[in-house]
């Protein structure tokens, strides 16, 4: 131990391995690389500040992107989830009008 860390309480390594741990899917049109998957994994670990693991689906009917679901929640960047925001949106403002 340094002098510099003789005055801050350093975590055990058991508190690191407890840190929260979500469980979820990623969904894709096609397998995504080893690095798209870290890639994924790491903007969602910083996203949602704890420890993620993603298992990896392909659904043929994505045209681009994926969808990350976890926790019950979706994250829906695929193609087909932003034309259907969109249509939401555009159906929305038609009904306001009436």
């Amino acid at each position: 131990m340094s002098e510099q860390d003789a005055g801050r309480i350093l975590p055990s390594p058991n508190e690191e391995r407890d840190k929260t741990l979500l469980r979820g899917r990623v969904v894709s049109g096609m397998p995504l690389s080893q690095a798209a998957r870290k890639r994924i994994v790491q903007h969602f670990e910083a996203l949602l500040g704890c420890h993620v693991t993603l298992s990896s689906h392909v659904d043929q009917t994505l045209i681009a992107g994926v969808r990350v679901e976890i926790n019950g929640r979706a994250y829906d960047g695929s193609l087909r989830g932003q034309l259907t925001n969109v249509r939401k949106m555009l159906t929305r403002y038609d009904e306001e009008e009436l």
